[in-house]
């Protein structure tokens, strides 16, 4: 069985930050990427209502990923927290959060420190 390197995952002031892993060109795996969001995003992040997820180097994000992205949302929000996205860097990325109109749904932020500030209010 193969292991999905998981992201790195750490904490600031109450705040769970989760960034992919990336390779020497600073592109994150994408097969890695959908696999953690399909089968691992929401029990690893359960415990947390204050999220921000860091997607440089994602080249783009499916279905498989963006599902379970909204439903995240949605608990954090119920439970009075916030999630919010940085690093949506790449065309592709942006494209598909334009046309989903996830850009209007998702809090996206150009950089960590004003992702994890929102996070934190």
């Amino acid at each position: 069985m193969h292991l999905i390197p998981l992201p790195n995952i750490s904490s600031e002031d109450g705040v769970t930050i989760v960034a992919f892993r990336r390779n020497e060109h600073g592109a994150a795996d994408l097969d890695q990427v959908r696999h953690w969001f399909a089968n691992v995003f929401l029990s690893t992040t359960k415990p947390t209502d204050r999220l921000v997820i860091d997607l440089t180097g994602v080249p783009t994000l499916d279905s498989s990923c963006l599902g379970p992205l909204v439903q995240k949302l949605r608990q954090a929000q119920t439970a009075g927290g916030k999630l919010a996205l940085t690093g949506v860097e790449s065309p592709a990325l942006e494209e598909i959060f334009t046309l989903t109109r996830f850009d209007k749904v998702f809090p996206i932020f150009k950089l960590r420190t004003e992702a994890l500030t929102f996070a934190q209010a």
